[in-house]
């Protein structure tokens, strides 16, 4: 079973280390497969060959069908059904999944049988979900921001199997054409979502959504972070735990009240009862949470336990979680693909392999801290690769905080919402009163994330220092007596101690981020490192600071930031400063507009500034304050020369105006073999004579993929390359790595985008 089960997940999971999808390899792989599934000596090589040609089968139709490359950009027609509720509304923007059945993209109607994910801008009202609606649209491509350490969106969009993201249009065609239908369960769950949508809720109504019906967008950005900061964000989740603790509830309650009656318990053993209850219960719990991939991996693995019960075999728990694996990967293979899954499979071993004794766990009253503890220490690897910190208050507050919400909360939320369908009053009173339990309950977590010292945060771990760190863990919490369990600390020295590699002195990295529209560097010497402009704010909820720049610093390892230069103060430059400076606090910060960063010593850009690091030369060359220039004119402009002479030149959204006072006061000193071009492309900027003095090998534009300036422009481009110069743009290559280096005559340059393709990345 171990075997064949391990098979099967690394042929799932063999695919998503390939770049393209080898489609008739996959198939022609099936025949000897299924042959050598007869032979029990090679049964785990089936298995693997199983796992890999279902993992490419399954890609393929999620990829099917494609959007035309014609049709991106423009406006169409679209006609299918609203196949998911609108989140709540954040800011200008509600966001639904739309099932399209065919679209006109002003060549008639054809077939196209796919997910797109749509935003609905304005306060007119939104589809319901179930409606089938005609609607003039925009539509792309699965596309995201490509970046070290970023989140994978079009990975994301790919697990989810939408096949485009867009917006629809304020246009007279856009109609409701039928009111479709929904189950009763879901309409049922409609109003409650309605419900906890009303004015008046506490603070605790967002979780109560969150844990009845499975939506969590009522949940603030405030609330996460203190949820994180102390790991007890998984709570907030439909997941293993409160869908286990339901059927293990449920199980408990009916196998006692059937026992008590021989006459039933004659007739029917108690224990089936119970786990067809249990099971029923949990299918019901999936449903009204929206049976997303966490509820439904955790209903398997209680089927898988229940149906044990009733065909009277006794089934290990770890028999269980093979089954529950097998049947996951069956189900859905792009599971893997979801960092949740991995956790939580994960941590159900871990409490499984402590639960058992192995680790001598003490008696009573230490036992749940304990079991705590190891549980956090155990998980801190898998969760420093896939989100660079791990809470280090976990133990103690999830101790305190899983029974009461797993066995207080969790059961009181949904007997109100069972008696909600029969008395909405009723109901509606009893998730009043489960917030106002987590509203008081609340207060200790604030205060446990507020200690400052709630997170650790640390570099992504290298790939090799993961197995000897999960061997270490597993030898830690063997059982107590056996000698030598000091030597699983050894093996987690390497996790703890290696680091990121970092330039040489008198090196510089240079990272252009992949932010959008618009423009977010990060700058490594040997031992210091600076960020230059931190790209654009979309929303109140999400900013290229929190969601780029922070997570590349701290997957290079930087826990310092030296400086930071904001250019100019327009939101597609300086819009992510304030999630930036949450997680870092620079030592020094230049700026042309100080006034926009209030509370902090801010020093203003000035021509002739110059600092050295490790060898490195950093050269303020703009704004001059004698030149009178402001806006896009006043951006700061920074230099960055190597210590073999390899230089760099950042100029912000400077235009001709300023870039005419550079070419005739700071001629010489603006050679530079690469260029961030000014104002991402504007036809306002790259003038022939900037470009001349420049005269650069490799131009870069920092602008986003199809965005609506249409930037860069198409005389620009060409004109630097009438110079010679090597064209790269961020939206289509990702992130691009600039390396001056002693060992290299020119600077490298590498895409991130080009070195890490996969099956579902965009393709241009």
């Amino acid at each position: 079973m171990y075997s064949i089960t391990a098979a099967f997940v690394l042929g799932v999971c063999s695919l998503y280390w390939l770049n393209t999808l080898p489609v008739p390899a996959a198939v022609l792989l099936l025949v000897p497969a299924l042959y050598l599934l007869r032979v029990p000596r090679l049964r785990a090589v089936s298995m693997l060959l199983l796992g890999f040609s279902w993992s490419v089968l399954t890609a393929a139709l999620v990829q099917m069908p494609l959007l035309d490359r014609a049709s991106e950009g423009r406006t169409i027609l679209v006609e299918g059904e609203v196949v998911s509720l609108p989140g709540h509304r954040a800011g200008p923007v509600q966001r639904f999944i739309f099932h399209v059945d065919r679209l006109n993209d002003g060549a008639g109607w054809r077939a196209f049988n796919g997910k797109v994910r749509l935003g609905w801008y304005g306060d007119r009202g939104v589809p319901g979900k179930g409606e089938r609606w005609q609607l003039a649209v925009r539509l792309k491509r699965p596309y995201g921001f490509s970046n070290p350490g970023g989140f994978d969106y079009e990975r994301w969009l790919f697990q989810q199997r939408i096949r485009a993201t867009g917006y629809v249009r304020e246009d007279r065609r856009n109609r409701r054409i039928s009111n479709g239908w929904l189950s009763p369960l879901e309409r049922f769950r409609s109003r409650l979502i309605h419900h906890f949508a009303r004015p008046g809720g506490t603070p605790g109504t967002g979780f109560i959504k969150a844990l009845t019906v499975g939506e969590r967008d009522a949940i603030s950005a405030a609330q996460w972070q203190v949820l994180n900061a102390t790991g007890t964000s998984h709570l907030m989740a439909i997941s293993g735990l409160h869908i286990s603790l339901v059927a293990g509830l449920v199980f408990w309650l009916v196998r006692r009240a059937w026992s008590h009656s021989g006459q039933l318990a004659g007739r029917l053993p108690a224990p089936r009862v119970a786990a067809i209850s249990a099971m029923l219960a949990a299918l019901l719990y999936a449903l009204l949470a929206g049976f997303g991939i966490p509820a439904r991996r955790a209903l398997l693995m209680v089927c898988v336990l229940m149906l044990a019960v009733l065909s009277d075999r006794s089934a290990s728990f770890s028999q269980v979680i093979c089954l529950a694996v097998l049947f996951t990967l069956v189900l859905d293979p792009l599971s893997v693909l979801s960092a949740g899954w991995w956790l939580s499979f994960q941590a159900v071993i871990i409490i499984a392999w402590l639960s058992t004794g192995r680790c001598g766990m003490p008696r009573r009253g230490r036992q749940r801290l304990h079991m705590h503890l190891a549980l956090a220490l155990c998980m801190a690897p898998v969760l420093l690769l896939f989100f660079q910190q791990a809470s280090l208050l976990a133990p103690l507050a999830n101790a305190v905080a899983v029974p009461f919400v797993g066995l207080l909360i969790v059961p009181l939320g949904l007997l109100g919402c069972a008696l909600f369908a029969v008395n909405a009053a009723l109901g509606a009173w009893l998730l009043g009163l489960a917030a106002r339990l987590l509203d008081l309950a609340w207060p200790v977590l604030h205060w446990l994330a507020g200690t400052g010292v709630a997170v650790w945060t640390r570099h992504q771990p290298l790939a090799w220092t993961l197995p000897p760190a999960c061997a270490g863990l597993a030898i830690l919490f063997m059982p107590r007596g056996i000698p030598g369990r000091w030597l699983g600390g050894v093996l987690l020295l390497p996790m703890l101690l290696v680091r990121p590699p970092a330039p040489r002195p008198g090196d510089a990295w240079i990272t252009l981020l992949d932010v959008g529209q618009g423009l977010a560097a990060v700058v490594q010497t040997a031992r210091h490192a600076l960020v230059y402009d931190t790209g654009p704010r979309f929303s109140p909820q999400f900013d290229a600071g929190q969601a780029v720049v922070v997570p590349f610093l701290r997957r290079q390892g930087i826990v310092r930031l030296d400086g930071l230069v904001v250019s100019h103060g327009d939101n597609d430059h300086s819009g992510g400063v304030a999630s930036l400076l949450q997680a870092y606090l620079p030592l020094a910060v230049f700026s042309s507009v100080p006034e926009q960063l209030p509370g902090m010593d801010v020093s203003r850009c000035r021509l002739g500034q110059h600092w050295q690091w490790d060898g490195v030369g950093f050269t303020i060359l703009h704004p001059d304050p004698a030149d009178g220039l402001t806006g896009n004119n006043a951006s700061c402009v920074l230099r960055i020369e190597a210590a073999n002479g390899q230089r760099v030149l950042l100029p912000g959204d400077i235009e001709r105006a300023a870039e005419g006072r550079l070419v005739e006061q700071q001629r010489g000193r603006l050679p530079a073999q690469v260029l961030v071009a000014p104002h991402h492309g504007s036809n306002t900027s790259s003038t022939t004579a900037f470009i001349a003095a420049v005269n650069p090998d490799v131009v870069i534009f920092p602008a986003a993929w199809l965005n609506r300036f249409r930037f860069p422009k198409r005389d620009v481009v060409q004109r630097y390359r009438d110079a010679g110069a090597l064209v790269y743009e961020t939206g289509i290559r990702g992130a691009l790595s600039i390396r001056l280096s002693s060992a290299t005559a020119q600077p490298v340059i590498t895409a991130w985008r080009d070195r890490h393709r996969h099956v579902w990345s965009w393709r241009e």
